[in-house]
């Protein structure tokens, strides 16, 4: 594109082929992931027993290049994972914490993300450096007499429903509602409801997708 065509400041139409994939490319790339089932499939089978081994792979993994490395962790993940559903692009850098995790449909984890108990429903776009952790009480901090980190926690399963769109930078301790937007950099600490727009630390919600109202009175 030349200079000339270039105009700063101005928005131009993307499609995300990744979800548009023609039918060549679908099989060229169902026969790629096959013929790496003799190295991926006993590697998954062995996660599934060791949790020091999924994190392993999943860690291992994550470094390889866009490609083959789209194609080797989805294979990866299809197998060691509680349920990975069809169309599921796994970028760069993404790490699983946990095997017991379920990924829906035609769903985008960007580069760098961090996922511990989480499950993403379908049709979910999560930006680069993202952190799902395991709800908001993983440290005890109620006694000052010990330190923090003999106190225990908790954690819980979160769940990202479907039709979600998850900012860059984002930490994620709660469930979103089907249809969220969750802008870049915030921290979700309380449940976010259906077809809500949350920004900010915390994060909170603005405006109602169906609604299109603002909320000013939280």
């Amino acid at each position: 594109m030349s200079n000339e065509e270039i105009k700063h400041g101005e928005y131009t139409a993307v499609d995300y082929l990744q979800f548009q994939k023609g039918r060549a490319m679908s099989m060229l790339q169902a026969l790629l992931g096959v013929l790496s089932w003799p190295l991926i499939w006993p590697l998954a089978m062995l996660s599934r027993l060791s949790d020091i081994v999924f994190r392993s792979m999943s860690e291992f993994l994550s470094v390889m290049p866009y490609f083959p490395g789209v194609i080797l962790r989805y294979e990866f993940y299809r197998f060691a994972l509680r349920k990975c559903g069809k169309n599921v692009l796994i970028e760069y850098g993404a790490i699983f914490i946990y095997s017991d995790v379920a990924i829906g449909d035609n769903v985008l984890i960007g580069r760098y993300n961090i996922i511990h108990h989480c499950d993403i429903g379908n049709d979910v776009l999560i930006g680069e450096r993202c952190t799902f952790l395991s709800g908001t009480k993983q440290h005890n901090f109620d006694r000052i007499d010990i330190p923090m980190n003999a106190q225990g926690g908790a954690k819980k399963r979160i769940a990202i429903s479907d039709d979600c769109w998850i900012g860059s930078h984002c930490v994620v301790m709660e469930d979103l509602g089907t249809g969220c937007i969750v802008g870049a950099g915030s921290v979700v600490a309380r449940a976010v409801p259906d077809y809500s727009i949350a920004v900010g630390s915390p994060a909170r919600v603005v405006r109602n997708r169906r609604e299109e109202s603002v909320d000013s009175s939280d």
